[in-house]
């Protein structure tokens, strides 16, 4: 093989390269996501730069109000519990793995669906579904779907072969 040094510089430029072109990526992300909302366009925009660095395909349909009555943490972690859930099943998915997002306002509610590809489908712990992940994981749906009830909103979640649903409904719009 090649000596150490120049094995070592080649996946130096390799890492180099990849982060440069993550880089555009997110740059690209940016631009591509106006929500209207610049905490959701955050949270969307480094997710989705993770989802697609592991080659998931993602979609997004997200059009919302500059002010909501959700704070920017609870949005950052109702959202992006979401979405790590999300990643984490396309993950152990086999074949095309996908994230189609739809993030709207529905009256004066938050409307949020989240369809990704999953492995088997998942038994159910009341509204709650086991995840691989140990503890911290499950833990995160349950801080998000809290937040939502918080604010007299509900989470439903759905677990078939091959896919998983989640979405919320919540009022948010002051």
């Amino acid at each position: 093989g090649l000596p150490d040094r120049q094995a070592t510089s080649f996946i130096v430029k390799k890492a180099i390269a990849y982060i440069e072109q993550l880089d555009r990526n997110l740059q690209g992300v940016d631009t591509l996501l106006k929500t209207g909302n610049v905490t959701v366009d955050a949270i969307l925009s480094a997710k989705i730069a993770q989802a697609r660095a592991e080659g998931i395909a993602v979609t997004v349909q997200a059009n919302l109000p500059r002010e909501l009555t959700l704070s920017d943490l609870e949005l950052s972690i109702v959202i992006g519990n979401l979405l790590d859930n999300a990643i984490e099943a396309c993950r152990k998915a086999e074949g095309e793995k996908f994230l189609r997002l739809t993030l709207r306002i529905k009256g004066n509610m938050l409307y949020f669906y989240l369809l990704n590809s999953a492995g088997k489908k998942q038994a159910k712990i009341g509204s709650l579904f086991k995840t691989g992940k140990s503890g911290a994981h499950g833990f995160g749906l349950h801080r998000a779907e809290a937040i939502v009830r918080q604010h007299g909103g509900w989470v439903k979640y759905n677990s078939e072969d091959g896919a998983f649903t989640s979405e919320f409904l919540v009022p948010a719009v002051p």
